[in-house]
């Protein structure tokens, strides 16, 4: 016989007796006012960028909200692996958010072109071209 703890952790649908969260529904944080939720600025980056800037499924988003005082929806757009970026936030924090998410993207595009271009033999002695 399971126990109902056991059985809802079994399931995985429930947590101490309350549904799970959608993962799509967002609460407003207290610290972000409801205005700035009008105009929302909407960027594409490819999937594999939004990897490398916010981690493994998303994680560092709400470190970057919190640093940023913006809100960042990051979805997946379709087949073509690209991810859309929308940034909550005034105007001038739009704008300051975009050009450090775009920035820290040219820099993630810029190590793997220069990744690509490396030798791809092992060096029996490290130099600065091989390590």
């Amino acid at each position: 016989m399971v126990d109902d703890a056991g059985d809802s952790e079994a399931r995985g649908d429930r947590l101490l007796g309350f549904p799970l969260p959608s993962p799509r529904v967002r609460i407003r944080p207290w610290w972000f006012p409801a205005q700035d939720l009008r105009n929302p600025l909407v960027f594409f980056l490819e999937a594999w960028l939004a990897d490398s800037i916010f981690g493994p499924d998303r994680a560092l988003v709400p470190e970057m909200e919190w640093m940023s005082q913006a809100l960042l929806m990051v979805d997946a757009v379709d087949a073509r692996n690209m991810v859309e970026v929308t940034v909550f936030a005034r105007p001038a924090v739009q704008r300051q958010v975009k050009s450090v998410l775009l920035s820290q993207a040219s820099v993630h595009r810029e190590q793997r072109a220069r990744a690509s271009r490396l030798p791809q033999t092992p060096c029996s002695v490290p130099t600065p071209l091989c390590w």
